[in-house]
């Protein structure tokens, strides 16, 4: 994830702003808006007095629940779950392993478990634990040594996706991908595939592009067939193929080739994405590349000349059909400079559908640290990060939605 903040140096701006705004000048400083920030307090704020709040947080699907991790990375890491409204502490539930790194926290699609999928730095492999929230948070069952581990959709259900890839002496990769239901982590659909040290796979003859959330599905391309009658090759053909169901789910020539291979090319830094916001190479132009791979670009309330184009994050449901990002504003954006005085660092959160419609969830003033976020029903969280420690914040929030707007 890029980091978030401005890139560009301070101390330049202001050893330097003269020669800027000389280059500025057809930009009037009185109309160069300042960017404005309501002061908003949050519904709910959590700042432990040891350990700190780490990365990984949800609600549930209704919005009422609200989980986060409280942990020192050393002694102890306890899933806190408390009431959205009483803002009272419904569950505590210390995880064994304490050494353990979340990657991610999700209640299951009725509420009734707890889904804590974890990450061993050793040896980058992941594992993930499965509560019963209806007997107190306790543990039902886990897993581990999984390459990756992921709640999916699954023919309407949500399930968990387990992949291990394993590289073979002739460097082929093995990939094996089993579901799991949620209720007690019992397999219930697994396939294996080979994929060659060339990318290829020999059935159906394809050569993968990238996975799909959960190693569900693959997106490849097949060679075009010769057209005998006008005697030339026709253009390759991309395929999505479904590796539980081994079927082919679509497949199509490109329109645009150039468009699409542009698109494919952005899923390099989105791995697992369904579809996703990205900011273009010449950090002017925002996209949306949803799952088809068709390029849209798209448009923010605020200026995009007022974010820093780096900053971007994004979120994405486990069902592959909300997506969420934010934005940071520059604090020496081309407006502060024509108007010779920095402006506050602050987080725009946005919801963006299918069509490319942005829509603005709130904002938060960033006090110039790293940050991360999660949405819910009507409120999202806001986690504070700590500064030179690579993961968890000092602080949690919880705002209403339209906060700071």
């Amino acid at each position: 994830m890029p980091t978030q903040g401005s890139h560009r140096s301070r101390c330049f701006f202001f050893a330097l702003h003269t020669v800027i705004c000389a280059t500025l000048l057809c930009a009037s400083p009185a109309t160069a808006q300042r960017i404005e920030f309501k002061t908003i307090t949050p519904q709910w704020s959590f700042k432990p007095s040891k350990g700190f709040v780490d990365d990984a947080m949800a609600f549930d699907v209704t919005g009422q629940r609200f989980a986060y991790i409280h942990t020192d990375s050393a002694t102890f890491l306890d899933v806190v779950i408390i009431g959205v409204g009483d803002w009272k502490q419904q569950l505590k539930i210390s995880v064994p392993g304490a050494t353990k790194v979340p990657a991610s926290l999700a209640f299951s699609a009725d509420g009734s478990r707890l889904v804590f999928i974890w990450a061993d730095t050793r040896t980058g492999k992941q594992g993930v634990e499965l509560f019963d929230l209806s007997k107190g948070g306790k543990l039902i069952t886990s897993a581990k040594d999984a390459s990756t581990i992921a709640l999916v959709e699954y023919k309407g259900q949500q399930v968990l996706s387990v992949a291990k890839e394993r590289q073979d002496k002739r460097g082929n990769v093995r990939v094996s991908v089993s579901l799991h239901r949620l209720a007690d982590l019992k397999r219930i659909k697994r396939a294996k595939l080979k994929v060659g040290v060339d990318t290829r796979i020999k059935r159906p003859p394809l050569r993968v592009l990238y996975w799909e959330r959960g190693h569900l599905s693959l997106v490849g391309v097949r060679k075009g067939k010769y057209d005998r009658k006008r005697d030339v090759r026709r253009p390759d053909v991309a395929i999505r193929w479904d590796i539980l169901e081994r079927k082919q789910l679509w497949a199509q020539e490109p329109k645009d080739l150039v468009k699409w291979n542009r698109a494919i090319s952005f899923r390099n830094n989105h791995s697992g994405a369904n579809s996703f916001v990205h900011v273009g190479e010449s950090l002017k132009t925002l996209y949306l590349v949803d799952r088809n791979n068709q390029l849209k670009a798209i448009k923010t309330p605020v200026k995009w000349r007022l974010y820093e184009p780096r900053s971007l994050k994004q979120r994405e449901s486990w069902d592959g059909n909300t997506l969420y990002f934010s934005m940071t504003i520059d604090p020496v954006n081309p407006e502060a400079v024509a108007r010779k005085k920095a402006d506050k660092e602050r987080a725009d959160i946005y919801h963006v559908d299918a069509s490319g419609k942005v829509k603005s969830i709130g904002r938060i003033f960033t006090g110039k640290r790293r940050f991360g976020w999660v949405v819910g029903k009507g409120r999202f969280a806001y986690l504070r990060k700590l500064k030179g420690f690579g993961r968890g914040g000092k602080s949690v929030e919880i705002h209403a939605i339209g906060a700071g707007l």
